[in-house]
């Protein structure tokens, strides 16, 4: 099994990540890197990480944000962001990890529209190269809904008003991106935040053959394809080999500005939430564990029940293939 979506820094604590490797009986790990509190840069981590650990790490660099300045011309910008990507392969980077999609993040730094000339060179030079890019997009439905936002997403500023980019111009730059640069090698994690518009995620799926999405949570992610149970489970068969194995494992702890140790219950709870439902034949009650289900009433959850070579292929080999050099 190889868990494809990771966060780390060395004060999470690299024996507790060796831990749960250990634990979970993981024989490759990815790690992507998003600066620790918004700020500040893990990629030396992430390495020192690698080269103490018995198993194989795969590291996904970020940008620098010092690339993203107000006020800059398309040819400065340009050569910046080829210059950060030349940067990151040179240091041994697998591929590419953007949470500029993220609205927030995209508000704080005045990303560029995707779709604009300001990014033409850097995704050419991704499609060309075939570098693989984990691209996260958008955020849940419900963080642009005032009146179905949870509590917690408020206070942690993902409530997105008029002042944030919308989801569906975010979605159409994208895809607009992708009809440009339609070989692009890119991973959108967490379903795409489409796992509950199943048909229309299927549509860029069918249309663009490289592009993959990963199973890792946020937790609407596993009700939402529960409550469709039977269309779920054909469509992670019909597009087996396009879905990838993730947990986000050390996510909440990375964007926090304090240096507080990975919680190994909150991990723990991360990998039973997916695997249940992909593995479970029939129904089971998922409830509050206080680690990472929180704030859910107990909830009968429809599992999908997959085949071994299914879960074979969203365990392991997918990301292979998605890693692999043409």
């Amino acid at each position: 099994m190889i868990d494809a979506h990771i966060h780390f820094s060395q004060s999470m604590g690299a024996e507790r990540l060796k831990e749960i490797i250990k634990e979970m009986e993981l024989e490759a790990i990815a790690l992507l890197c998003i600066p620790k509190g918004g700020a500040v840069p893990v990629e030396e981590d992430a390495f020192a990480f690698r080269s103490s650990c018995d198993i194989p790490v795969y590291i996904f660099g970020g940008l620098s944000r010092s690339i993203y300045r107000q006020g800059m011309s398309v040819p400065e910008f340009a050569a910046n962001a080829d210059a950060e990507l030349s940067r990151l392969l040179a240091l041994g980077c697998t591929g590419i990890k953007m949470l500029e999609g993220k609205p927030d993040v995209r508000k704080a730094f005045a990303v560029p529209d995707f779709d604009s000339e300001f990014y033409d060179l850097f995704f050419n030079r991704l499609e060309r190269e075939q570098i693989p890019l984990i691209f996260h997009v958008n955020d849940p439905e419900e963080f642009w809904d005032s009146e179905h936002v949870a509590d917690y997403v408020k206070k942690a500023g993902w409530f997105y008003d008029s002042t944030f980019i919308n989801n569906e111009e975010q979605y159409a730059q994208i895809l607009r991106l992708l009809a440009n640069h339609p070989n692009l090698k890119v991973l959108f994690p967490h379903f795409f935040f489409l796992s509950n518009r199943l048909e229309r995620l299927a549509e860029i799926l069918e249309r663009y053959p490289n592009v993959r999405i990963d199973l890792t949570p946020g937790i609407e992610l596993y009700y939402n394809l529960s409550s469709q149970q039977e269309t779920a489970k054909q469509f992670i068969n019909r597009y087996q080999k396009r879905i990838i194995y993730g947990t986000d494992i050390g996510a909440r702890t990375l964007i926090r500005t304090d240096d507080v140790l990975l919680s190994l219950e909150e991990c723990r709870s991360r990998v039973s939430l997916i695997r249940n439902f992909l593995e479970t034949r029939g129904d089971y009650l998922l409830t509050e564990d206080g680690y990472y289900v929180v704030e859910r009433k107990p909830t009968v959850m429809h599992g999908l029940g997959l085949s071994d070579d299914v879960l074979e292929n969203i365990y392991r080999q997918n990301f292979l293939d998605f890693i692999r050099k043409n």
